[in-house]
């Protein structure tokens, strides 16, 4: 007597993560390291004064006062020049064989600046600072964070890789065209910071007018 062997056409598989997350799943690293800087600065923001947000403003933008006073042109360039901080430094990270170690940090880093805002605002003016920080800080703040968070995924591969170039015996990828595509990525996330400043400048343009700090 013959044999019946049913198959199942559905095989089972092992629990595996999207195709999608899977890809990005460093980029999802870095934003969850940002929003754990997030927290803590949040924390951080309740104990902050006046005098220390006005010496963090370069790095951060924390200096609401000045936002709100200043026209159009000087909150894209103070945008503009905090968002190319934090870019220039992931960037000559990514050209160091140690640099994937300090990029880690670079995202949490930006998170604090953006918590510390938050925490200070909502315990200096309650209710109006989180309007404030909704209308006019949130917009461009978002888009760059995502920015810093892309631009540590790109430096830290990029340390990574050269790292291997110094390991392996032979190498597959032509460093060039390696270094060619690290450069491209660095600028177009330079263009995307610059979009999040024009953001930030059209928002507190529009908004900041409404608040009186």
């Amino acid at each position: 007597m013959k044999r019946i062997i049913f198959s199942n056409p559905i095989r089972r598989r092992p629990f595996s993560l999207p195709e999608k997350f899977r890809k990005n799943i460093m980029f999802v690293v870095f934003m969850s390291i940002l929003f754990a800087g997030i927290s803590a600065g949040a924390v951080s923001g309740r104990y902050a004064d006046e005098a220390l947000m006005k010496n963090l403003d370069l790095i951060f933008l924390t200096n609401f006062k000045l936002r709100c006073a200043d026209g159009m042109l000087s909150a894209f360039v103070s945008s503009f020049a905090s968002a190319f901080i934090f870019i220039l430094t992931i960037f000559l990270l990514g050209l160091s064989l140690w640099g994937e170690v300090v990029t880690v940090v670079i995202p949490f880093i930006k998170g604090y600046g953006y918590g510390l805002a938050i925490g200070y605002l909502y315990t200096a003016y309650g209710f109006s600072g989180i309007l404030y920080n909704i209308l006019v800080v949130l917009p461009g703040a978002f888009l760059c964070s995502a920015v810093i968070a892309a631009a540590a995924q790109e430096s830290f591969r990029n340390s990574v890789k050269l790292i291997t170039i110094f390991i392996r015996s032979a190498v597959n990828d032509d460093p060039r065209i390696q270094m060619k595509h690290y450069l491209l990525s660095m600028l177009w996330l330079l263009f995307l910071a610059a979009m999040s400043s024009v953001l930030d400048m059209l928002f507190s343009f529009v908004f900041s007018r409404l608040f009186s700090f």
